[in-house]
């Protein structure tokens, strides 16, 4: 390199820094969980959904996990990512190409000739300032972020099956609660039919019999169609043809069993086992090479290159190149500000999924143990209710009250016991919630790779 060509670049590099706001990710959490937490036997696994014994629920899980769209499109971003790391990891080795020919000529005065001509080529930027090395290594950890997005859109799509068919399964029950009432009104509307006939009660009565019943009917018609949506959205969920989720479904029957899991009290115990947050941390990490990257751009770039005529013994050539950033009217400083704000932002994500986290992981638990003491209550109140009503029930027999009465104690009943049943939901829904909150029983690979700008 020549005097004047060297003064030029260190008068250039001089000029090269930029201001940078350093991003900070860091996020301060509460050392327990305010809301007491299970202390169950068994720890939360990947495959908890085993514990539950439910075949049915065990055979649409597999079927999500084979069929979603969702999983798919995460999948073919994990690919993606992947082909990208695989293209910048290219970049720091040389570039070789080959041309080949072949020509033939001939003419009136000259005789057939034939031409073949084979050239290489070849050309390698050095990595002066760590430009193509932290480009391929932002792109593996991008790569390794979108495994771990994988990961989280499974566990969330399990939650979110697992979620679904229990609010079929308590649907289900809740509709058989409407039919046995349709059922049980049909038999007082011929109760009463008799005893009107016999003068022992008014035409009124029988109407408000009828009545009863067209109110219950319409409570069952609009129960009916709550859960054949709920049906329709597993199918979905699923990726599968309606009439094969329905021949699922039609088998079992009841709620899905609430298996507890182990919780570790500390919420740093809970973030590492969050695929979102093992993605977010990833991906600040790729952030700020990124940022390293443009700064890198503010550098000279230097490249060997060389071309080898094979069919000529003399006629190869050699030679370094240096490319220098003189005049590009700002713009890679303005790239180097625009990466650093992009790393702020993967920064201020990264806090934003740290706080989600335990805010979630804080509802759930505080859900399941209200659901835990809300189940005992409402059996209570199922017993007490249906004990209420054999007293109404005798009395409105013997001519003591009046239709209308009875009907009031029959809708506490019914009202208990459905009611009983969302109390059962509850529980099983806090329990996927937590099991999503917590993680999903994923654990994060040891060979994890991040690092600092």
């Amino acid at each position: 390199m020549t005097r004047p060509l060297l003064v030029a670049s260190l008068i250039l590099l001089t000029g090269c820094s930029v201001p940078i706001v350093a991003p900070d990710a860091r996020q301060a959490t509460a050392a327990r969980f305010s809301a007491s937490v299970p202390q169950m036997q068994t720890a939360l696994e990947i495959d908890w959904w085993s514990k539950i014994g439910d075949a049915q629920l065990t055979e649409l899980l597999a079927l999500a996990q084979a069929g979603s769209p969702t999983l798919r499109t995460a999948a073919a971003q994990v690919m993606a990512a992947r082909a990208r790391a695989g293209q910048d990891a290219a970049g720091l080795w040389p570039d070789v190409t080959g041309q080949a020919s072949v020509k033939d000529a001939d003419s009136e005065t000259t005789a057939q000739t034939r031409t073949r001509t084979a050239v290489l080529d070849a050309s390698w930027e050095l990595d002066l300032f760590g430009r193509a090395s932290k480009t391929a290594k932002a792109e593996r950890l991008r790569a390794k972020a979108e495994e771990h997005a994988y990961a989280g859109a499974y566990v969330s799509l399990s939650a979110e099956v697992a979620d679904t068919y229990a609010q079929y399964r308590a649907c289900r029950m809740i509709e058989q609660v409407y039919r046995d009432a349709v059922a049980s009104q049909g038999q007082t509307i011929e109760g009463t039919q008799r005893l009107v006939v016999a003068g022992l009660r008014a035409e009124a009565d029988l109407a408000l019999a009828r009545a009863n019943q067209a109110s219950a009917r319409i409570s069952l018609d609009s129960q009916v169609a709550d859960c054949r949506v709920l049906a329709q959205t597993l199918a979905v969920l699923t990726g599968q043809p309606q009439d094969a989720i329905d021949t699922i479904l039609a088998k079992g029957g009841g709620m899905p069993a609430a298996k507890g899991f182990r919780v570790a009290e500390v919420p740093a115990d809970m973030l590492r086992q969050r695929p979102d947050i093992a993605e977010a941390e990833l991906s600040f990490a790729a952030s700020l090479l990124d940022l390293g990257v443009a700064k890198a751009e503010l550098y000279p770039s230097l490249t060997l290159g060389g071309s080898v005529t094979l069919s000529e013994p003399n006629g190869w050539s050699f030679g370094p190149a240096l490319s220098l950033p003189i005049l590009d009217g700002g713009q890679r400083r303005a790239a180097v500000r625009g990466a650093n704000a992009d790393a702020i932002t993967a920064a201020e994500a990264y806090r934003s999924a740290v706080l989600s986290a335990v805010a979630e992981a804080e509802a759930a638990l505080t859900r399941l143990n209200a659901a835990r003491k809300n189940l005992a209550s409402a059996g209570t109140l199922v017993a007490e209710y249906d004990t209420y009503f054999a007293a109404v029930d005798a009395d409105w027999q013997a001519g003591r009250v009046s239709l209308l009465d009875r009907e009031e104690a029959r809708r506490q009943v019914q009202s208990g016991r459905i009611s009983q049943i969302s109390q059962q939901l509850a529980l099983i829904r806090q329990w996927i919630a937590l099991y999503k909150a917590m993680g999903g029983g994923w654990q994060r690979p040891a060979s994890d790779e991040t690092t600092k700008g």
